[in-house]
């Protein structure tokens, strides 16, 4: 067994440390939130990969795309990278950050290392993982500079719409309170959509990773107001110097291309969905979740029972080769976030492993 288990001392960063290590140890991936890798091949690789004006094209087909003033975009190395940056750029330490729970770790975990203070609010399941503003605003203090969410949500998958965001982003708004939104998933169900244009105290971070299959182009970026895109440019350089010419090389092909890869997706998608539901139909009376937008690639599980899962998604991965996210990585070690960007014929034998490995009965 590996030596990162979810129940491990407490790293910098649980989840991806595990996630490098244990990924590719599972023969039957139920993991993966992104869509399958495109290959470089299948994309066409670009003749300006070493080009200095690279980044400054897929900067201008970001804004295009989204509908924002190149003024307001910050290229990045993938979404990881542009809330990186987004966190150099906003946060010092004392600040006060709310932030969802159950949240994607290295949400937080970027603000932490900015020597901000993390609070929490709640996203639950009983509620449809939706957030409640009033809840919210209740727990601002006038240190808090910032509220966190992931749009649609990871680990739940659930998406709230643009009247919510937009309510919540008024009434931080006008206590001088920013909105980030992590949307690196948004695409899957609202294309060429963002948060960004919903208010000017809005921030919104996504890439072409999760939706395009393109997790190692780590084509990125950040839309924010311009004052805050000049601290993020300056964070940029002083972490990486200069962002990569692939970066906006590659990023500009794909999105040049960008009605290709998402019906790719859509190919690659088709009967999969039907699958899992079949199989929480089946086991409803162990399993149950809030039904993400049927276009998401994940949801999250729950066991009805409150049932510690942790050991039994440890020992799917040694004894059947099958691997979802612990919940445990959200706090929720009853639950566990499972995709199904695998691929079609490989389905139906994860999820039987999957079953074997929870103790579940046989139908």
């Amino acid at each position: 067994m590996s030596s990162l288990h979810p129940l491990a001392a407490n790293p910098p960063s649980r989840y991806l440390a595990w996630a490098i290590a244990e990924f590719p140890r599972a023969r039957w991936d139920l993991a993966s939130s992104g869509v399958a890798p495109v290959p470089p091949s299948e994309l066409g690789m670009p003749d300006d990969l070493a080009d200095p004006r690279a980044v400054e094209r897929f900067t201008a087909l970001v804004a295009k795309r989204y509908g924002v003033p190149t003024s307001e975009v910050v290229p990045a190395l993938g979404g990881a990278g542009g809330l990186a940056i987004v966190a150099q750029a906003m946060f010092r330490p004392g600040d006060e950050v709310l932030v969802e729970a159950p949240a994607y770790e290295p949400v937080y975990r970027v603000v932490e290392a900015r020597g901000a203070v993390v609070s929490r609010f709640a996203r639950a399941q009983e509620d449809g993982y939706r957030f409640d503003t009033s809840r919210v605003l209740a727990l601002l203090t006038p240190r808090t500079r910032a509220v966190i969410v992931t749009n649609p949500h990871n680990p739940s998958g659930i998406r709230v719409d643009d009247a919510e965001l937009a309510e919540l982003a008024a009434a931080l708004g006008v206590r001088g309170v920013e909105l980030v939104v992590d949307e690196v998933y948004l695409e899957l169900c609202a294309p060429a959509k963002t948060a960004r244009r919903l208010a000017p105290n809005v921030c919104a971070v996504s890439s072409l990773t999760k939706c395009f299959g393109l997790g190692w182009a780590r084509a990125g970026w950040a839309l924010m107001r311009p004052e805050l895109c000049e601290e993020a440019r300056v964070a940029t350089m002083h972490t990486c110097g200069v962002l990569p010419t692939t970066v906006g090389a590659i990023g500009a092909r794909a999105l040049g291309s960008i009605d290709r890869l998402a019906q790719r997706v859509r190919d690659r998608s088709a009967g999969k969905r039907e699958k899992v539901d079949a199989f929480l139909a089946r086991h409803r009376s162990r399993l149950r979740w809030a039904p993400p937008p049927a276009e998401m690639q994940f949801g999250f599980v729950h066991d009805v029972r409150g049932q510690d899962l942790t050991s039994a998604v440890q020992a799917g991965l040694e004894a059947e080769g099958v691997i979802v996210v612990p919940g445990a990585f959200f706090d929720l070690p009853s639950a566990f976030r499972m995709s199904w960007t695998l691929s079609a014929d490989k389905l139906d034998e994860a999820l039987v492993r999957l079953a074997r490995a929870l103790g579940l009965a046989a139908s």
